[in-house]
């Protein structure tokens, strides 16, 4: 039996569960090593269903459908599990409120975006992602996948300064992030002002 597209996307979705359960398990020295494998694994699928249905010339609205909602549930639902987990308040108060404000930004420029997304569906217009949006995506993966290696601590104070190394470069990078965030939903806003006006 071939493998479709939409069952990769469907993978993503699945995984989530398993990353999260891995972050959470403290008590278990690595298991921020398995929930980061699985991670980078589901970060994986998420540029290999796109292409493949092309590849496969599978390209459904089922795929496009399922695609933007998996990579929500993914993304959202590893950030959710670094908030509590205290990744964004390690430093000091005010970085905390600063890496509130990114995540706020973050949240609204999604709920911007699907609001643009519907608008334009209504007229029959499709709206594809924008270099932008890629990037902030990319650097978004990549900033989740730092933070969650940063979570590893076996009381060594080699792998203490080298887990603090990694964090601190995960949150340079979510900071980009952030800024390409901004981008993204000003690009998006600009190019498609027609599509906004409310009847």
């Amino acid at each position: 039996m071939r493998i479709t597209a939409n069952q990769i996307t469907l993978l993503r979705i699945v995984l989530v569960p398993f990353i999260l359960f891995f972050m959470f398990w403290s008590s278990f020295v690595y298991s921020p090593f398995i929930a980061f494998a699985i991670y980078l694994f589901a970060a994986v699928t998420d540029a290999l269903d796109g292409n493949y249905a092309r590849k496969t010339k599978t390209v459904s609205n089922a795929g496009k459908f399922l695609d933007p909602i998996s990579d929500k549930i993914f993304v959202h639902g590893v950030m959710i599990a670094l908030i509590f987990i205290g990744i964004f308040s390690r430093i000091n108060q005010a970085v905390t409120y600063v890496n509130a404000a990114c995540i706020i930004i973050m949240l609204t420029r999604e709920f911007a975006i699907a609001v643009i997304r519907q608008m334009a569906a209504e007229r029959s217009i499709v709206i594809g992602a924008d270099s932008y949006g890629k990037t902030k995506t990319v650097l978004t993966f990549i900033s989740f996948g730092a933070f969650i290696l940063s979570l590893f601590d076996n009381g060594n104070e080699t792998i203490k300064t080298i887990a603090n190394v990694i964090y601190y470069f995960g949150l340079a990078v979510f900071y980009a992030a952030t800024v390409f965030s901004v981008l993204s939903g000003v690009n998006y806003y600009l190019k498609n002002k027609a599509n906004l006006k409310f009847e």
